[in-house]
């Protein structure tokens, strides 16, 4: 059927038809050859096939009878629709998802199915699996972080590990993580005190008097 044959009113059981057929176009050329609208007759569920766009989806053609039966497929659709559901079929060995919509229009039974092949999006989301896929330990180049940004990332790592909020910390936890974060090499990373001490509410002097205790613990 051409588009152009739907003249913009449903008065009677054909131009109803025509209407799903114009739907059904948009839908199948939006949607691109993995979409598949089929349009059925659930009275006829022998020739149920009106219309199919995009049949090689299923390999079913105009005449073909009912996938599901007339009434399974009636009571699938309570309220008249069913969305996003999986299509399954052991003779297609495709994911296919599909929604499903059931009217009775002029005295009969129709069903608009919209079946798309999802084949190529499960192996692309496979295949994403796969590339994203790491190791528990993480390592980082300093150089591909500004100052700033790497004296940030250290810590939270190190506040993270100690298990204790900034604000929960007293003056032997601030220690044990500025001692932490002196192993780590956060303070040869130039202006680390002055966003530490901020971080902390603390002054820089305290840093460096916490820094110069470690020290003298260290000797």
């Amino acid at each position: 059927m051409e588009i152009g044959t739907y003249k913009g009113k449903v008065n009677d059981f054909e131009s109803f038809v025509e209407y799903l057929n114009v739907m059904a176009i948009i839908i199948s050329e939006m949607f691109g050859n993995r979409c598949e609208v089929v349009i059925s007759d659930i009275d006829n569920p022998d020739q149920a096939i009106m219309s199919i766009y995009n049949g090689h989806v299923t390999g079913r053609k105009i005449g073909d009878p009912l996938a599901t039966k007339s009434e399974e497929l009636i009571e699938r659709s309570i309220g008249g629709y069913n969305v996003n559901y999986k299509k399954t079929n052991k003779k297609l060995k495709k994911e296919i998802k599909s929604s499903t919509i059931v009217t009775n229009a002029f005295g009969k039974n129709i069903s608009f199915c919209i079946n798309y092949d999802c084949d190529e999006f499960v192996e692309l989301q496979s295949s994403l699996k796969r590339f994203l896929s790491m190791g528990s330990e993480g390592y980082q180049e300093f150089e591909t972080y500004d100052n700033g940004e790497l004296v940030e990332q250290k810590l939270m790592a190190e506040v993270e590990k100690m298990g204790k909020s900034i604000v929960s910390m007293n003056k032997n936890d601030r220690i044990n993580l500025i001692r932490n974060l002196k192993n780590v090499g956060v303070f040869k990373i130039q202006k680390s005190v002055p966003y530490i001490a901020e971080q902390l509410g603390v002054s820089r002097y305290t840093i460096y008097n916490y820094l110069n205790e470690i020290e003298k613990e260290e000797k």
